[in-house]
C-alpha cells in the first residue's frame, strides 16, 4: 500500500488529496533567555529602546521533551528573526515546564508577573493549570500545541490556540479510517490525560454517531497497560477494520510493541502524539533480550497520525523556507509539525503585538481576537469564529520506519 499523506479541512473534515499549506512566512523573531543558550540561535538582534517581554513556556526535558522542546525552539526562531528585521524588539523569557503540571503552574504564576504576553505548551493538562496565571491578569496566551478546544473556555479570556482541536482532528482521523479501512474499529487511550480523554471521545462520538461504526473493544492503559493488552487483541483480531490510539508521547513505543505482537499488520491511526521519533520503530519481542540493538525494533509500517503541518519531501514554500531556518539555526531540521506550531504561535504575538501598537495587554489580546487571514507554516489563522481556528488537519503514514507523503 502506498504511503499517502492528506490533507483534511477541520471545518467539515472532508478528505483532499496533498492540499498544500497556503501562505509565506511573516518576518519574525527573539531574545532568548541566557539560560536556555543552548538552544538558540546565533543572532545580533537589532537595538530598540523598550522590548516587550514574552514568556515561551515548554517541556525540554522529561516525557513530553520529544515536542515541547522543538515548540520551544521554534518559537525561539521565530523572536530571532523579528529582532534581526525589526527596531520593535522582543525579549524571550524561555522556561522549562519539566513535563510537569506543578513546576508548570508554578513558573508560569512568576512569569506572568514579569512579562507581557506568554506562549507555550504541548499538552492540555499543565495548559489548563498554567495558562489561567496569565489570563487572571489580564494577559493575553497563545496555546502552541496543547489541543483541548475547551481550553480558552476554561482558562479564561485571552486563551488563543494556535493550533487545530482535539474535535478537529479526532473527525479528521475518523473520516479517513472509515474512508480507507472500514468502520469497525478498536480504541486504545489513557484516562488519566486530558488531550487522550479529550481525543478518544471525539473519536468515539463521530465514528458511532456521525459514521454509524462500531467500536468494538476499548482498553484505558490506566487499567490495562499496554504490555497486558496483547492477549486481549488476538480475540479482536478479526472485528477490527483498525485500531485507533490516542495515548501519550511516552507510551507509544510499549504500545506499538503490545499491538503488533499480536496484529501485526492491522492499521493503526494515531493522534499528534506520534508526531515524534517513537514512532518510526517498533520494539520486536525477542529484541528486548537480545545484546543486538539492530534487533531490537524493526520499522514501522501500516501507522497514520494527525498533525498539524507536513514538512518533509513536497513540502509548502513555507514550509520549506521553515525548516531551512530551523536547520541553520540548530544544525538539524524540526524533528516534528510541534517546531513548526511554536514558531507560528510566536508570530502571531508579535504581530498582535505590532497592530497593538503598545505593550497594553489588552490592546494585545484585542488584536489577537482581530486576527484574520495570517498565513503561517502550519495553515491559514483566523478568529474571527473564537479562539480556536479552522486549520488543516495532515494525515501522516509511516511506512518502513519512514514518514512519507504519496501522491
Amino acid at each position: 500500500m502506498q504511503a499517502q499523506i492528506y490533507a483534511v479541512r477541520s471545518s467539515v473534515a472532508t478528505i483532499i488529496r496533498a492540499s498544500a499549506i497556503t501562505g509565506a512566512c511573516l518576518a519574525a523573531a527573539c531574545t532568548p533567555n541566557a539560560t536556555n543558550t543552548q538552544n538558540t540561535p546565533n543572532a545580533t538582534p537589532a537595538l530598540a529602546s523598550t522590548p516587550t517581554h514574552i514568556a515561551v513556556l515548554a517541556a525540554e526535558i522529561g516525557p513530553m521533551s520529544p515536542i515541547g522542546l522543538t515548540a520551544m525552539r521554534g518559537a525561539q526562531l521565530a523572536i530571532t528573526e523579528h529582532n534581526r528585521a525589526s527596531t520593535l524588539r522582543f525579549d524571550a523569557e524561555c522556561i522549562d515546564t519539566q513535563s510537569s503540571s506543578a513546576r508548570a503552574t508554578e513558573t508560569a504564576r512568576a512569569a506572568a508577573a514579569r512579562n507581557t504576553i506568554g506562549i507555550g505548551f504541548t499538552d492540555s493538562d499543565p495548559a489548563l493549570v498554567a495558562v489561567p496565571e496569565f489570563t487572571r491578569l489580564g494577559k493575553p496566551f497563545v496555546v502552541i500545541g496543547a489541543t483541548d478546544p475547551k481550553l480558552p473556555a476554561r482558562c479564561g479570556a485571552g486563551t488563543f490556540l494556535a493550533c487545530f482541536g482535539d474535535d478537529a482532528q479526532a473527525i479528521a482521523a475518523a473520516d479517513f479510517a472509515a474512508a480507507r479501512f472500514g468502520k469497525r474499529t478498536l480504541v486504545i487511550f489513557d484516562s488519566r490525560h486530558e488531550y487522550t480523554r479529550t481525543l478518544a471521545s471525539f473519536f468515539r462520538s463521530h465514528m458511532g454517531n456521525q459514521l454509524g461504526g462500531t467500536v468494538v473493544a476499548e482498553f484505558d492503559l490506566s487499567f490495562t497497560p499496554a504490555p497486558a493488552i496483547a492477549p486481549h487483541l488476538v480475540a479482536a483480531a478479526n472485528k477490527a477494520d483498525f485500531i485507533f490510539v490516542a495515548c501519550m508521547p511516552e507510551d507509544i513505543t510499549t504500545v506499538l510493541k503490545s499491538v503488533r505482537s499480536a496484529l501485526p499488520t492491522t492499521p493503526i491511526i494515531g493522534g499528534d502524539s506520534f508526531d515524534c521519533d517513537a514512532v518510526l520503530n517498533t520494539p520486536t519481542a525477542t529484541g528486548q533480550a537480545s545484546t543486538n540493538a539492530a534487533a531490537a525494533t524493526a520499522p514501522s509500517n501500516h501507522v497514520w497520525f494527525t498533525t498539524h503541518a507536513w514538512l518533509g519531501a513536497g513540502c509548502s514554500p513555507a514550509a520549506q523556507a521553515f525548516v531551512a531556518a530551523y536547520s541553520a539555526a540548530y544544525g538539524t531540521p524540526p524533528p516534528n509539525a510541534f517546531a513548526a506550531l511554536g514558531y507560528d504561535a510566536a508570530r502571531l504575538a508579535i504581530e498582535a503585538r505590532t497592530r497593538a501598537g503598545s505593550d497594553d495587554p489588552k490592546a494585545i489580546a484585542a488584536a489577537l481576537a482581530a486576527t484574520t487571514d495570517f498565513h503561517g507554516v502550519t495553515g491559514t489563522i483566523s478568529y474571527a469564529n473564537g479562539p480556536v481556528p479552522t486549520k488543516d488537519v495532515w494525515m501522516v503514514s509511516v511506512t518502513n520506519g519512514v514518514r512519507q507523503r504519496g501522491e
